[in-house]
């Protein structure tokens, strides 16, 4: 009997244990030791190369580099960057099978990095450090893909392309012939601003075309190196397919919207939603008619650089099956747990309607989250303090005629809502979630600030 009572009250403890502690996540912690003697590997690398310029533009190209290293440092301050044993163990597996394959890589000295970026890409400063945004890897599907990134950008760090890039740029700018053509247009009197603008555009479209160069390079250049690893080669043209669309937003915001804020005591609001022309005279998804082809994009079409790569790609002999060589249960846990990393990043750093917009993603994908929950409920506590302090748009970004769809929607929604309606929405949005979600510590504490913020009006 008293064997029987016990184990119903260990039943009980159990499943009031469960009830008060959801399944949830816990956002990744650093370790700022290593992080810090990382910092320092880089700037050592910054001050050997600019003791290493030579020539009359010395200075300047100096100057390039001190800012590059600034660039990598705030990434550093801004907490962006990450160092995780569990993560940095399993970035360091993948470049090691690069490495270990391609021995003229191992004298570059290079530091591998993720970054809790949201926006995917991958991306090297020259200087010796790759930095891999956690919002390319939630997007790739297998290891083999991640490597043929990493070799990418290996292989810019190889051949040099940043620091050639910059002392073109200097010697360039520097010239005596851009120079006297500089002089001589500040002398016009008429139309000087406009023929200014038109020597800095030419000047800067050739540099863009001659870093698109280098990207068909490093893609040549990066098979080269992935071929002698285990990695599927074919991968590779999978991955450009993959970057190729990797900007079409498929979230349908409208939706979300009218689905997930819609409350029987605070019923979603037509009016929210109705397109009105922009402060300029359009609205926002209507794309700009005098944008000029490809004048703003770094990288070439990935079409074109697919159809420049699988040639080579088909003239290798690869008897590799596995698309993931070193945990592929590995990579899918931590594109979930990066899925979530995106969300902190994004509050603190006050992208408060991008971090809105991910929550809102996830919560279609999993509404039981307590983590992805209250994030909704925290953005709606600061669209309603920032819109009380006049600073909102501090944390929400405008909407722009060039802008994802999907996401100006969600733009274009916050600039119509008042303060009573932030503060109602985050409300009845918790509300609907207290009974599962009440004795979690964060959660009482955002629906307790929604509950003021309501009461306030």
């Amino acid at each position: 009997m008293h064997l029987t009572l016990s184990l119903l009250f260990l039943c009980l403890n159990v499943f009031v244990a469960n009830a008060q502690q959801p399944a949830s996540y816990l956002p990744i912690k650093d370790d700022y030791l290593q992080l810090d003697l990382i910092k320092k590997a880089i700037k050592d690398n910054y001050i050997k190369d600019s003791i290493s310029i030579k020539g009359e533009n010395k200075k300047y190209i100096i100057q390039f580099y001190r800012e590059r290293f600034e660039f990598i440092n705030k990434m550093f301050t801004d907490k962006e960057l990450i160092y995780n044993e569990e993560v940095h163990t399993y970035l360091t597996a993948i470049v090691n099978e690069i490495l270990k394959n391609n021995q003229e890589l191992k004298t570059l000295g290079t530091h591998f990095l993720f970054s809790r970026a949201y926006w995917p890409n991958a991306f090297s400063t020259g200087e010796g450090t790759i930095v891999f945004n956690i919002g390319l890897f939630i997007k790739l599907e297998n290891e083999s893909q991640v490597a043929f990134a990493l070799c990418h950008e290996l292989a810019h760090l190889y051949l040099k392309h940043s620091n050639k890039a910059i002392e073109h740029y200097i010697n360039t700018l520097y010239s005596d012939d851009f120079q006297a053509k500089l002089k001589a247009l500040k002398k016009q009197e008429y139309e000087k601003n406009k023929e200014l603008n038109k020597l800095e555009k030419g000047f800067v479209f050739s540099s863009r075309s001659h870093g698109r160069q280098h990207e068909s390079e490093a893609d040549s250049i990066g098979i080269s190196f992935m071929k002698n690893t285990r990695f599927v080669i074919s991968e590779s043209i999978s991955c450009l397919r993959i970057l190729d669309d990797i900007d079409k937003d498929t979230y349908n915001t409208e939706q979300g919207l009218r689905t997930v804020f819609n409350f029987t005591d605070y019923p979603f609001q037509n009016r929210w939603l109705l397109k009105e022309e922009s402060f300029f005279g359009i609205t926002a998804d209507i794309k700009a008619v005098d944008k000029e082809e490809d004048s703003l994009k770094t990288h070439p079409d990935c079409k074109v650089r697919m159809s420049k790569l699988s040639p080579e790609v088909e003239k290798i002999n690869s008897n590799m099956s596995e698309k993931n060589v070193v945990d592929g249960a590995e990579f899918k846990k931590l594109q979930q747990l990066f899925a979530m990393e995106t969300l902190p990043f994004c509050y603190i750093s006050k992208r408060i309607s991008r971090c809105l917009y991910l929550a809102m993603e996830l919560y279609k994908k999993d509404s039981t989250n307590a983590y992805t929950i209250t994030t909704i409920g925290k953005c709606f506590n600061a669209l309603y303090e920032n819109q009380k302090n006049h600073t909102l748009n501090n944390i929400v970004s405008l909407p722009s005629p060039t802008g994802e769809k999907n996401y100006n929607t969600l733009l274009e929604f916050i600039q119509k809502l008042n303060m009573q309606d932030m503060a109602g929405i985050g409300y009845f949005f918790l509300k609907k979630h207290e009974a599962v979600f009440g004795a979690d510590k964060e959660f009482a504490s955002t629906f307790n600030q929604s509950k003021k913020n309501l009461n306030t009006h």
